[in-house]
């Protein structure tokens, strides 16, 4: 009988396609609206910036540009997260930014005529985002003046961004940093109820969470692992589910 190398004899695993979405352009004003940056246009004239937007959707992990690349698209976060990162050396890098619905990537950017500062990575399979190119983001700022006043407060977010990590790293003792960043998301992205508890929509793995607190993924586990056992977490499918917020809220430094 002839021994076959086991990878040959693997089944690969099938992946599921990515939905495509192709909205008509009413329904892609729409979404655009909700936006920060386009809320002050006439949905009208949010028709006319629509024309040169489309709607993509990325796997986890996959790469949305590379530090250093020209800057030739922003990017509108519909669902799901993405993050900014360095690679300090092959196996290492650092998160400086993580971005979720509702949000930007890469305006400071081309604002500043810089190229892309960081790498860009998606975090979920499914994260989808309203994409831009460059040239149509400037020609629409070009044409539609009230677009100015939002486009100056993006790119103020972009310094908000750094200054979030930087209060997240240096909240202290793990548990306190992991807290100041699990506050931070559910302020942003989740809902929070009048008993104490609270959700966030968004599921992380532990390597994501130690990246961003700058902590080791078993001392991230360790941690929410106590917070599992005192019955203020429940970590499922659908993000994290937080039955004592306020004892989470109560970590957080003075």
């Amino acid at each position: 009988m002839l021994d076959l190398p086991r990878n040959l004899t693997w089944r690969r695993r099938r992946i599921t396609p990515l939905p495509k979405e192709e909205p008509g352009l009413t329904e892609l004003a729409r979404r655009m609206h909700r936006f920060d940056l386009f809320a002050p246009l006439p949905e009208a004239l949010c028709g006319s910036v629509a024309k040169m937007a489309r709607i993509e959707s990325f796997r986890a992990g996959e790469v949305l540009w590379h530090q250093g690349e020209p800057n030739r698209r922003v990017l509108f976060i519909e669902r799901g997260l993405a993050k900014t990162e360095r690679r300090i050396r092959k196996d290492l890098s650092r998160t400086y930014g993580l971005y979720g619905p509702g949000d930007s990537m890469g305006i400071y950017a081309l604002w500043t005529g810089m190229r892309y500062p960081t790498d860009a990575v998606a975090l979920n399979d499914g994260m989808t985002a309203l994409t831009l190119s460059a040239d149509a983001l400037v020609q629409a700022v070009h044409d539609q003046p009230l677009l100015s006043v939002p486009l100056m407060e993006e790119i103020g977010r972009f310094t908000e961004a750094f200054i979030r990590k930087i209060e997240i790293v240096s909240a202290g003792t793990v548990p306190q940093r992991i807290a100041s960043f699990m506050v931070m998301l559910v302020e942003r992205y989740g809902t929070q109820d009048g008993d104490g508890s609270a959700h966030l929509p968004i599921y992380l793995t532990l390597t994501h969470i130690g990246e961003i607190v700058d902590a080791r993924l078993e001392t991230v586990a360790r941690v929410l692992g106590d917070w599992k056992r005192q019955g203020w977490l429940v970590m499922e499918g659908d993000g994290f589910h937080f039955q004592r917020f306020d004892r989470i809220c109560a970590l957080l430094p003075e």
